[in-house]
């Protein structure tokens, strides 16, 4: 790989929601970008950030793997709940950081847990430190980001009232690496992202609260097994 193909790179890790949600949220994002105009969001996985884009130290990405690993080698699958729109003033989401009245605190420990990998591995020239790692961490699932005028947020909230928007509690079980690449990081990096997977991991889901009655057997206990 050339030096300027590697400036060209950025990673980040992932929580990938179920099927029935990333069906859901598909649909958004490909009606707001037939009807909208809105690019950004339909060209990512459905996803919820848990460590966003970031510059890589040069050198192999084994080590890096090596440390995620271990990250996810003991943490079992745990509940996600939807409470509500996450908005600021380039995106549209849904807010996923908080059970009930509390924050989600296994979603947080992941979340650190994760930067505190990674973090050894971030160059000291990445462009993105300072919005990943300075304001507070907000999990959310992005509808819609970038190019959204302050003028639009309004009609965007309208426009998603008729939306499938997923509502039903999930467990957080998969997380993906990834790899994305980029001619323009410093400008609309959007218009020519690509990306591929490097790594998934998928979590022991043994907490999962029901059983399979009809063939006697404790399907918590032996999926993923």
């Amino acid at each position: 790989m050339s030096i300027d193909s590697q400036a060209n790179l950025r990673f980040a890790l992932y929580m990938i929601p179920p099927y029935r949600v990333s069906r859901a949220v598909t649909e958004i994002h490909t009606v707001l970008r037939k009807q909208f105009g809105l690019i950004a969001a339909d060209q990512f996985q459905v996803h919820a950030t848990i460590k966003g884009f970031f510059k890589k130290v040069d050198g192999p990405l084994l080590p890096l793997i090596t440390k995620l690993d271990d990250v996810f080698e003991s943490q079992t699958a745990f509940p996600i709940h939807f409470c509500g729109y996450h908005l600021d003033n380039v995106a549209i989401g849904l807010d996923i950081s908080c059970d009930g009245d509390f924050a989600n605190r296994e979603l947080m420990a992941v979340r650190k847990r994760v930067v505190d990998a990674v973090q050894p591995f971030i160059a000291s020239d990445c462009d993105f430190v300072a919005s990943d790692l300075g304001p507070p961490f907000n999990a959310h699932i992005t509808l819609a980001f970038r190019n959204i005028l302050p003028s639009m947020q309004e009609d965007l909230l309208d426009y998603l009232r008729e939306a499938p928007l997923p509502n039903e509690p999930f467990l957080a079980e998969r997380f993906h690496f990834l790899e994305f690449h980029s001619r323009e990081w410093s400008g609309h990096w959007e218009r020519t992202l690509t990306w591929r997977l490097l790594k998934s991991w998928r979590l022991d889901n043994r907490r999962r609260a029901y059983t399979d009655k009809e063939g006697g057997v404790d399907y918590a206990l032996t999926q993923n097994r």
